[in-house]
């Protein structure tokens, strides 16, 4: 049975016939009621089935994350934000999870753009690190853990977060709209920042789009989880006196 067959029977397939992840930004976004994609309609108005799922499901996400502790928050939200989605697009959807950014994509740009933000990063972040604000938020996040320790936690707390914003949720929308998904995911990114130090709140704009272009040039949120990895261990480290 065809998809659009599926559809007038009332049917929902949940499984995109989307262009692939290395054409995607040589593709026009797709036309409003185009049938290749699950349609939802909820009081007369037809919605993409799968952004739909994916802003309910990332809503619900970020929300009980932020007011419920599990075990620790880096191993939450490597349950909530990664590997929830990850099943999602895998048993739902029935995709491949290397169309949502885990490959290693275009890695002559991603690594030259990783270390070179690196080496600049690490200057900013030893200047940024000596001011009070810096120095009151990130010492009580380190809890008194190891550098080594440390190293791990935001790993893995980075992982996830890379995966959820320029993952799950910067390819299901960018595969509709474009580009222009870019900036959409910057603003849960940056809402995600608001209780951190004041310039922190400010970068994410810069920093969310900076990682949301990273991830669509090279077709892999990896480079930025490199990068975003390094700046929040090594943050973490300087406040805490452990560099």
């Amino acid at each position: 049975m065809s998809r659009e067959s599926g559809f007038a029977n009332g049917g929902l397939d949940l499984r995109a016939d989307t262009p692939d992840v290395g054409s995607l930004d040589t593709v026009a976004p797709e036309r409003p009621g185009h049938a290749s994609r699950g349609i939802w309609t909820i009081w007369g108005v037809a919605f993409d089935a799968r952004i739909l799922q994916m802003v309910v499901l990332s809503t619900l996400v970020l929300i009980f994350a932020f007011n419920n502790r599990l075990v620790q928050a880096e191993y939450d939200r490597l349950v909530l934000e990664c590997l929830l989605p990850l099943a999602w697009i895998a048993a739902v959807w029935r995709e491949d999870p290397r169309r949502y950014g885990l490959t290693l994509g275009d890695w002559r740009l991603g690594l030259p753009v990783t270390v070179g933000g690196i080496a600049v990063m690490a200057v900013v972040i030893w200047i940024a690190g000596q001011q009070a604000d810096f120095r009151a938020y990130y010492s009580d996040a380190v809890g008194g853990r190891p550098a080594a320790r440390l190293i791990v936690d935001t790993a893995i707390d980075i992982f996830a977060w890379e995966f959820f914003f320029r993952g799950w949720m910067l390819w299901t929308l960018g595969r509709k709209i474009g580009a222009d998904a870019i900036w959409l995911q910057v603003i849960p990114f940056a809402l995600m920042h608001v209780w951190k130090p004041e310039i922190e709140q400010l970068s994410t704009l810069a920093g969310g789009a900076f990682f949301g272009l990273l991830a669509w040039r090279t077709k892999s949120m990896l480079w930025g989880f490199l990068l975003h990895w390094f700046m929040l261990a090594w943050v973490l480290m300087v406040t805490a006196g452990l560099v």
